[in-house]
């Protein structure tokens, strides 16, 4: 028999803690300038952003896979690193967000606005590039992106199907990057931290 879940206690679940995986370029770069969504990939689950996870592991996979890629070299002397935010829940809520609790195969609200965005274009010497934002299938009354969008992650999102046991938040706007840049820049470890991961 499984033993009682404990309680719920509220001061535990005053704020969310999420994570973002990169390498200590990246994370100097944040810490000197700040979160820039707009310095995000655009042919992503939910479109250009900063994005982040509830999973820690799930950031340290993120962080390696970002160590091993082509543009750094391994005797760069850059290592994968995990940033750590704890967002206050209350001001989560002022922003605009969209959130999916489920990305199974029927879910047509997710995997629409997963195909738009993953349907954006990037720079290439036969195109200009062509970024889908959430004005799409999920419009806003102003046509605005929304500020932060949560939800499962596709694994292969043409087959609509999503990762077990993995989240994303990502922070679209400069309102929603605000929320992250006041924790980076309060000098407090109990906000925001960063672990280099061996």
């Amino acid at each position: 028999m499984l033993a009682q879940a404990s309680g719920w206690k509220p001061p535990r679940n005053k704020y969310v803690t999420l994570y973002h995986g990169c390498t200590t370029k990246d994370r100097d770069e944040i810490e000197k300038h700040g979160v820039k969504p707009q310095l995000g990939r655009a042919n992503t689950d939910f479109g250009q952003g900063f994005y982040t996870t509830t999973l820690e592991r799930q950031a340290k996979h993120w962080a390696w896979a970002r160590f091993y890629h082509p543009r750094f070299s391994r005797t760069s002397g850059y290592q994968p690193v995990v940033l750590t935010f704890h967002v206050e829940r209350h001001q989560l809520a002022k922003l605009d967000v969209l959130s999916f609790q489920l990305g199974d195969y029927l879910q047509e609200d997710f995997w629409s606005l997963v195909q738009h965005c993953r349907q954006s274009s990037t720079p290439s010497s036969s195109q200009t590039p062509q970024i889908n934002h959430h004005d799409g299938p999920h419009a806003q009354h102003n046509g605005e992106w929304y500020d932060i969008v949560c939800g499962p992650v596709s694994a292969f999102w043409k087959q609509r199907s999503a990762m077990q046991d993995s989240d994303q938040f990502s922070f679209h706007t400069d309102a929603a990057a605000q929320l992250l840049n006041v924790l980076i820049h309060s000098n407090d470890k109990s906000k925001y931290d960063s672990q280099i991961i061996q």
